[in-house]
């Protein structure tokens, strides 16, 4: 068998180790930056200089030349001096495409497009940005945007208290990155923050690539509304897992569905959030929900080392703190064990025994106001020395002077010490105070509420499992053949022939059938099968033959066959006159298994996706469905299966037989694989239901719908 890899992701290879080379060289320290546009002259510009280092030299481009606040001004690009290396751009959008061909031909080959106006904007600004891309092609240029900020080169002040790594931030939105490089006023350390804007060149997934491969970036952080090229975004993961960095992003936004979308459960089941799930659980992306979540999170798993295990020993001064914090912990399954028996006897030595030292620790309060430090940090110690305990978590829910600062105080005096990885909650709004002060000194991670600290320690273990199984996915496909294409020819509803051609070219276990055209064929062919006969109206132009009374099951007896076969055709006219009738399809009928739908959709961001999830009559009532992003491995559906709420019928129940997994498996690799080879061709197909017996995985209906024109 004939196997070939997609063309798109061989390009998306080489744009992306491209991109890498000139990402490399861009981000080195820049001699001098030239602002290309309107000239300021006042002291809050020169500040801002300031924010590229003291020994970076500027000069402005702008036809009135001369100079500004004794910063010179060039009268074009063609005469910045040799030590400029980068250009920021702030022009009439108009003008943009010639100022990237001018910084090309002077071999200035960073730019950075602060001009808005561009695919934003509508169809006008869209052609002008196309101009901004082909110049920037023509003249050997990289560009970051256009509409941007140009804060690329921005340095952040890193703490002299700072542990841990490097957060690399890219985001789409410049407004809603700021508030995450803000996170240096509670210890978060950035190597740096990139804001992509339109992407006209470079794009999200580049800088995921870039910071994968950058030895000094510990955390890729993203604010993500869409998707430029997906198999760069593929690979990009893929180089972050390889490197081992794990990569968080708030993914915002959903992909609309058109009306071509209605004819298959499908593409009701596997809406716009499922497959970015899909495709961020292939990847061990971890998807968050805010900008707080965002920061806390990648702040989080950048100071808490690599491999760290998952159980949490919780430490608080009250019992209310701790019965909240195991509550929350309990319901985002962050593994809190008791403490060894030794453990706990040994802190009754230093707290009351009327307090719960087991797991969690409750100091009772005044334990942190009147013991002295030293015999805090031996309760410290104990917890850290305790084999079951991997990570501390400690909980500060307000500022309560005295006690809340001496607690805060233990933890900056026991963290450059402590054996094991801290995680501090400050759940007080109250940041001006000594307490807070200390916890931002101590270098620790921290958290603004337990919610957030759980769910982060939670995702930050799933990281870790995904991390260790982590397995590129194979763009070799099979290759289509030509009686597949022929089918794949006419858009629409294909027709129980061409569907039968399709499916059993890509090797899907299918029903026997056969078209009845007459009364007297229907009723031969029931004793053809020898059996239990399912009959079925065929017809390209009605979808759900069920949902119209156009199924029978459970024929076995020629005469009664050849009744069903007239009526089923007189129900097909009714229902719906203007349709296209090809017979009555007569398949075998098969035994009682346990039904499922696999299913291949488009997705506008991700392109060609799979489904699997509860079939038959089930399917949209129960909704049970799990769906990925092509390409995938068996591992992948293996997952997907055990992810069903119906996977344990699959096991058997009630004394049933268990099915056949391993059948359903390969059916639904099939199917995938299908759906990778002939790509946005298929636009749905549905097989609903596949029935997995004891000992077979069998596909009983298909529709197929081919690439239909634009509703």
């Amino acid at each position: 068998m004939m196997l070939t890899t997609q063309p798109a992701i061989l390009q998306a290879r080489a744009e992306l180790d491209r991109s890498l080379i000139d990402l490399q060289r861009m981000f080195r320290k820049k001699r001098g930056i030239a602002y290309v546009g309107r000239v300021d002259a006042s002291p809050q510009a020169h500040n801002w200089f300031r924010r590229f280092g003291e020994d970076v030299r500027f000069c402005y481009v702008n036809p009135r030349g001369g100079e500004a606040g004794g910063v010179p001004v060039f009268a074009s690009m063609s005469e910045v001096p040799d030590h400029i290396d980068l250009a920021v751009v702030k022009v009439a959008p108009a003008i943009v495409p010639q100022v990237i061909a001018d910084c090309g031909s002077r071999g200035v080959r960073d730019v950075i497009v602060f001009s808005s106006g561009f695919s934003e904007v509508g169809a006008e600004g869209a052609a002008l940005e196309a101009k901004v891309a082909e110049a920037a092609r023509a003249h050997g240029v990289r560009v970051i945007g256009p509409n941007t900020n140009d804060n690329t080169f921005e340095q952040f002040p890193v703490s002299e208290h700072h542990r841990g790594g490097l957060i690399g931030l890219v985001t789409q939105s410049g407004f809603n990155g700021r508030p995450i490089v803000e996170g240096v006023a509670m210890g978060a350390a950035f190597r740096r923050w990139v804001t992509v804007g339109n992407e006209v060149d470079l794009e999200v997934a580049d800088f995921i690539n870039y910071f994968a491969h950058d030895p000094e970036t510990t955390v890729i952080a993203a604010y993500v509304e869409g998707f430029k090229s997906i198999p760069k975004l593929r690979l990009a993961l893929e180089s972050a897992n390889t490197m081992r960095k794990p990569v968080v992003m708030l993914k915002m936004g959903s992909t609309e569905r058109g009306a071509r979308m209605a004819a298959s459960h499908t593409g009701h089941l596997a809406g716009a959030d499922a497959v970015i799930d899909g495709l961020f659980r292939q990847y061990g992306v971890i998807r968050v929900r805010d900008l707080d979540e965002l920061l806390e999170t990648a702040n989080l798993l950048a100071k808490v080392p690599a491999g760290s295990g998952p159980n949490c020993a919780l430490y608080s001064v009250s019992g209310g703190s701790t019965t909240l914090m195991a509550e929350l912990a309990d319901s985002y399954g962050v593994s809190v064990p008791d403490l060894d028996g030794t453990t706990v006897e040994k802190l009754y030595a230093h707290l009351p025994r009327y307090v719960t030292v087991s797991n969690p620790i409750d100091n009772g309060g005044g334990f942190a106001i009147s013991a002295p430090q030293q015999q805090r940090l031996e309760v410290l110690d104990l917890i850290a020395a305790d084999p079951n305990v991997d990570v501390i978590v400690v909980g500060l829910t307000a500022a309560l002077g005295l006690l809340s600062d001496s607690f805060a105080a233990d933890v900056l005096a026991f963290a450059p010490r402590s054996p094991k990885p801290i995680v501090a909650v400050w759940g007080s709004v109250l940041t001006d105070s000594p307490g807070y002060r200390d916890l931002v000194k101590s270098g620790v991670p921290i958290f603004r509420s337990f919610r957030k600290c759980f769910r982060a320690l939670r995702a930050r273990a799933d990281y870790e499992a995904a991390k260790a199984s982590f397995r590129p996915r194979s763009w070799s496909v099979p290759v289509l053949a030509p009686i597949q294409l022929e089918a794949l020819a006419r858009p629409g509803v294909l027709d129980s022939r061409e569907a039968a051609v399709l499916l059993e070219g890509a090797g899907i276990d299918r029903a026997r059938e056969c078209m009845a055209h007459t009364a007297a064929e229907a009723s031969n062919l029931v004793a053809e099968f020898g059996g239990r006969v399912a009959m079925k109206l065929a017809s390209p132009d009605i979808a759900h033959k069920s949902d119209a009374g156009l199924v029978q099951l459970d024929v076995t007896d020629g005469e009664a066959a050849a009744l069903i076969h007239d009526e089923l055709v007189a129900r097909a006219k009714a229902h719906a006159p203007g349709a296209r009738i090809e017979g009555v399809l007569m398949q075998e009928q098969i035994g009682p298994g346990v039904e499922m739908i696999v299913g291949l959709t488009q997705d506008a961001d991700l392109g060609t996706t799979i489904t699997l999830g509860a079939g038959g009559i089930y399917a949209e009532i129960l909704r049970d469905a799990v769906t990925r992003p092509l390409p995938v491995d068996r591992d992948d559906i293996r997952e997907m299966i055990a992810s069903l709420r119906l996977s344990p019928l699959l096991d058997g129940a009630r004394g049933a037989k268990p099915s056949d997994k391993v059948a359903l498996v390969e059916l639904a690799f099939r199917v995938a694989q299908l759906g990778l080879a002939a790509g946005p061709l298929i636009s749905e197909l549905d097989l609903n239901p596949v029935i997995v017996l004891p000992d077979r995985a069998v596909a009983v209906d298909a529709l197929v719908v081919v690439h239909p024109p634009d509703p």
